[in-house]
């Protein structure tokens, strides 16, 4: 019988579109092993796969004035500012991630990777003379289309903006396989057995990396594959895992949503918004003017003794049931927040952060599903009360929205991509 591992480093965000990708390969007859941090045990479980932790649970190894640090780096400094600063707290855990994601990695066939699996997996895959296949939740492959999502756009005219974005692409690319050269070089020699790999080495092979197959795990209604990707670049559609059957929402959430019309959303992940949550509370607050919001706890800093009877605080519950109870949904942007928003058919008001959250804010502001997105920088609470007021009462907008749940519903990316893997192995 055929094993694949999944190798899914990242946040809540990054592994839950992993077990609905593991669910659909194992319909298909495939045993998945599906390798993520401690706190996701129960979305493999949930899926019916095996599942392997990675380090432990991310709240335990989280330095939150490092976090702190990176998100005011991530507003003020070049983007590998911050790598550099991630990476220096990551650094002494790699060693740790290569052990367990070797352990995940026995007696597969093929190696499924996030994009920060590709890390360990480049060298699991070596070892054991596997096809490494990586996913990502964004674009995230060469291309003149548009930069890599880690720098910004520039109004450059047409030649020279297709120069550019392939240039950010491949700084990306080596900038975080240099800046974790030596926490892998280690764990390369002390797990895998594998020599080391000097700069110009790394360089060449992350320069020639070529895949059989490259997954996007998103909708392509939202981001179409530019021109120049060539046929090893698939997009999928998103991977939707469906709710347990056994899920029930707690009963104060339940009758909270009863006692009144559609609430907001407001949720941003695992990030934190800053060192005052007594501040970011009054600016949430402040921005919905009365009106009614379900508001996710995330890591803690919102302060829920400040919040109104209007206001109803909640720790996880399922966006695909939470979302179409909601008039619209605040967001950071990540890619699985905003496939949720979009398809329950409600307007994502997106507040990027970093990274790939600024694309899909432009993304949603382009389309016309959302409105324009709100840098960290510039949230206050008349930015997003403006923002609030266009998403409950542009009518088109909403029109817009609807229309495209509609045609997200109906998309099966996980099936797409499970028959890829199938056959490609």
């Amino acid at each position: 019988m055929r094993r694949v591992s999944i190798l899914a480093l990242g946040s809540r965000g990054d592994v839950q579109p992993f077990a609905a990708l593991g669910a659909a390969l194992q319909v298909r007859g495939i045993v998945v092993r599906l390798a993520a941090a401690a706190d996701y045990r129960a979305l493999a479980e949930d899926a019916r796969l095996e599942f392997v932790p990675i380090a432990g649970f991310i709240r335990e190894l989280m330095d939150f004035e490092l976090v702190y640090q990176a998100l005011d780096a991530s507003v003020h400094a070049l983007p590998l500012g911050f790598a550099r600063r991630f990476l220096q707290h990551v650094g002494p855990l790699v060693q740790q991630i290569m052990a367990d994601c070797w352990a995940a990695a026995q007696g597969c066939d093929a190696l499924v990777v996030s994009s920060l699996g590709r890390f360990p997996g480049a060298s699991i895959a070596e070892r054991l003379g596997v096809p490494m296949i990586p996913a990502h939740m964004h674009p995230f492959s060469t291309t003149r289309a548009w930069p890599d999502v880690s720098f910004p756009t520039l109004p450059l005219p047409g030649a020279l903006a297709g120069a550019y974005n392939r240039l950010t692409h491949r700084l990306a690319a080596q900038g975080m396989w240099q800046l974790l050269r030596g926490a892998l070089n280690q764990a390369r020699r002390t797990v895998l057995g594998l020599p080391a790999l000097g700069p110009l080495a790394l360089a060449r092979r992350v320069a020639a990396e070529n895949p059989p197959l490259v997954l996007n795990a998103y909708s392509a209604r939202l981001a179409p594959p530019p021109p120049d990707w060539d046929a090893r670049q698939r997009v999928t559609g998103y991977w939707v895992a469906p709710l347990p059957p056994q899920w029930q929402p707690a009963p104060a959430l339940a009758a909270f949503l009863a006692a009144g019309p559609s609430p907001l959303y407001i949720g941003f992940g695992s990030l934190l918004l800053g060192r005052n949550p007594a501040a970011i509370t009054r600016l949430l607050v402040d921005a919905l003017g009365g009106q009614r919001a379900v508001l996710f706890r995330g890591w803690g800093d919102v302060d829920t003794t400040a919040l109104p009877a209007t206001v109803f605080a909640t720790d996880a519950v399922p966006h695909e049931w939470l979302f179409p109870r909601m008039a619209a949904v605040v967001t950071h942007g990540c890619a699985g927040t905003v496939a949720a928003a979009l398809r329950a058919g409600v307007p994502p008001i997106v507040v990027p952060f970093f990274g790939d959250q600024r694309f899909w804010g432009t993304c949603v502001q382009r389309l016309g599903l959302g409105p324009a997105p709100i840098p960290r920088a510039a949230l206050t609470a008349d930015a997003l009360a403006g923002a609030v007021v266009a998403a409950l009462h542009d009518a088109p907008m909403r029109e817009r929205a609807v229309a495209l749940g509609a045609q997200l519903r109906h998309e099966q990316g996980a099936a797409v991509a499970a028959e890829l893997i199938v056959h490609n192995m």
